[in-house]
């Protein structure tokens, strides 16, 4: 078809200009909040009355007339789609969508959707927002925002009712944001009132960006009034977003003047915060901009938190190697310690891509110490992204182990991603078993994603002992959740028998952080060989099952029968519960069976209890069916701490 990509994004941009109609003026929000004045409502109905009837066609966007269109130069086609989609009736329009979801392969695609719907909103924004009612997913999100953007701009408070009218806070929030945009194009003052009156002080993460939205667009019409507005807001996560917005068109013509306005503010948090936004938002675009400013700042604190938002790696985007080494030798002048040592990998990783052989020879001539190591990193990961062999071959070019670990650090999820046959490939057939100690669990627990057999097969061939048992735990992790019967019977025949418990306990303990009370049913498959450390998987189940539910897991706990498996379990329980609930804590440990783990839980639990309220703890201490015996160490605990 002949309706590329680019003709797509130009019928959006035209749309707007073939469909959309003068909408009423609206004045800013009373103090009552009212979102329009009478006299606005008497407006928004009179322009009702007076739009123009739909005319009707005879002919729908069918198949065939799309395939005719296809023939015309772009021109026509644009004229074409418009004359068609401007006379079609209300009713036609819910067919019409309906007709793309049919004919997702032709030209009716998500931007012929966006079209219809505009012009579908401008007309019956009821109906259209009926039938995006009835939708779902990121369909039903999509069709909210043109209904409610055009809405908006017809009649703010009929929109902003309906908005509010939604079934779904998650439905709410995105239309509330499509009429707020909307009526900041031209009235941004408007528009923050309408962000405070909607979010309040809890703006969260969609209501900050909305708010910095709101002031971007505000600098555009009037920078110094969106700044004086921003400025005069109450200290908090919505001015920071503010400052940061208004100072958008400013930064854009003159941005050394826009930080120095900054940095004149008193601080407090909301200015210190817009400045943080500012520094990842516009510093990051330039590199002169901001060399010319970092070096301009004197405090040492305020300059280390500038480069700490620097990222270099969009810095020396398109740069040649002269150059981008010209910006790491800058970088030592104006940066110390850790920060010098964080920023090095993107600039090296750049350097990589730029020249691999200069960026090797440049990393080696570095000095020993974190950058160097950083460096090294960079250096194989960027490597194993684009040449594997050549990756190796540099791992190999490296004389000392800790340098070797570092380099291949970087490699592991690169290789993955490349393919892990053939990653799996170079790995096996590397005699050095660094390699295979670094990178083998990585590729045979991706591959054991998807295809165990052939996971298992490279694990079991490795010839390094440490990788192989390793890369074989990868393998079963996954495995125990998609077959635990079948991954059982390979650790029990399969693994060798003085690391089979520790194998099992990491295996039910990665099942139990994905799914808690499936890892704890199937417990029950444990084989009888390890009945004397069954305990030990118990525990690495408990952890995570307790992490995520402590009730529902000391339900299970419960059903427990009395042994080993239970009292490690417990213990477990009252190490995570005893700081937020002590007393529980305490009546859980007096059930340990093993003495010395029942005295050494029952401390614990006492030791956060006395913190909060020790005569409570005396109390249940007296009162706890434990020997005296027991109970005499716990009193002690207890001494100097009652009134």
């Amino acid at each position: 078809m002949k309706l590329l990509p680019a003709l797509f994004a130009l019928l959006i941009g035209l749309a707007g200009g073939f469909f959309l109609s003068p909408s009423a003026s609206d004045s800013a929000l009373s103090e009552s909040n009212q979102l329009l004045s009478a006299a606005e409502r008497g407006a928004a109905a009179t322009s009702e009355a007076s739009k123009p009837s739909v005319r009707s066609s005879d002919e729908a966007i069918t198949v065939e007339w799309l395939e005719e269109v296809d023939g015309m130069d772009q021109f026509d086609q644009i004229g074409a789609l418009h004359a068609r989609l401007k006379n079609f009736k209300v009713a036609d329009f819910p067919s019409l969508m309906d007709q793309i979801d049919d004919n997702q392969n032709t030209v009716l695609s998500w931007q012929m959707r966006s079209m219809i719907a505009a012009r579908w909103a401008q007309l019956d924004p009821q109906g259209m927002l009926t039938y995006a009612n009835a939708q779902s997913g990121s369909m039903s999100w999509s069709l909210y925002n043109t209904v409610f953007s055009e809405w908006a701009k017809q009649d703010v408070q009929a929109a902003y009712q309906a908005a509010q009218q939604l079934d779904t806070r998650r439905a709410q929030q995105s239309a509330m944001q499509a009429v707020i945009n909307a009526v900041a194009i031209d009235q941004p003052a408007r528009a923050v009132e309408m962000a405070k009156q909607h979010y309040g002080s809890e703006l969260g993460n969609q209501g900050r960006w909305l708010v910095q939205s709101i002031f971007r667009n505000w600098s555009k019409l009037d920078g110094e009034a969106a700044r004086n507005s921003a400025l005069s807001m109450p200290e908090g996560t919505a001015k920071s977003a503010a400052l940061a917005g208004s100072l958008s068109d400013w930064m854009a013509d003159s941005p050394l003047d826009a930080l120095a306005w900054l940095d004149s503010l008193p601080i407090d948090s909301s200015v210190y915060g817009s400045r943080k936004e500012v520094y990842r938002e516009f510093l990051n675009r330039d590199f002169d901009v901001a060399r010319e400013y970092i070096e301009s700042v004197e405090d040492p604190v305020e300059r280390r938190e500038i480069m700490e938002s620097l990222q270099f790696n969009n810095l020396v985007w398109q740069k040649s190697f002269e150059e981008i080494e010209g910006i790491f030798d800058w970088m030592g002048t104006v940066a110390k310690g850790q920060v010098y040592d964080n920023r090095v990998s993107s600039i090296i990783s750049s350097m990589a891509e730029s020249d691999p052989d200069r960026a090797i020879d440049f990393v080696l001539n570095m000095r020993p110490g974190n950058a160097r190591m950083n460096g090294l990193n960079a250096i194989g990961s960027k490597l194993a992204e684009v040449d594997p062999a050549r990756a190796f071959a540099f791992i190999d070019s490296l004389a000392y182990e800790d340098e070797k670990r570092r380099a291949l650090g970087g490699m592991g999820w690169r290789l993955s991603q490349q393919g892990v046959e053939m990653s799996s490939r170079l790995v096996a057939a590397h005699t050095d078993p660094i390699v295979q100690q670094q990178l083998a669990a990585r590729i045979s627990g991706e591959w054991s994603n998807y295809d165990i057999p052939g996971a298992l097969a490279f694990s079991e061939a490795l010839t390094d002992d440490q990788a192989r048992i390793s890369s074989q735990r990868a393998v079963i992790n996954n495995w125990m959740e998609s077959d635990a019967t079948a991954a059982l019977f390979y650790i029990e025949n399969s693994i060798e028998p003085d690391v089979q418990v520790s194998v099992l306990r990491d295996a039910y303990s990665s099942w139990a952080r994905n799914d808690p009370a499936a890892a704890a049913a199937a417990l029950d498959l444990l084989p009888e060989s390890i009945d004397d450390k069954r305990g030990d998987v118990y525990r690495g189940v408990a952890g995570p099952y307790i992490q995520h539910d402590s009730l529902e897991a000391s339900e299970w706990i419960s059903t427990l029968d009395k042994g080993i498996e239970r009292d490690q379990s417990v213990e477990i329980l009252v190490n995570k519960i005893s700081k937020n609930d002590p007393e529980a804590g305490f009546i859980w440990a007096a059930t340990v069976g093993d003495e010395n783990r029942r005295k050494n839980t029952l401390r614990t639990s006492v030791q956060e209890w006395i913190k909060v309220d020790p005569q409570a703890a005396f109390d249940a201490i007296t009162d706890a069916k434990i020997d005296a015996a027991e109970k005499e160490p716990l009193f002690k605990m207890l001494e100097g701490k009652l009134e």
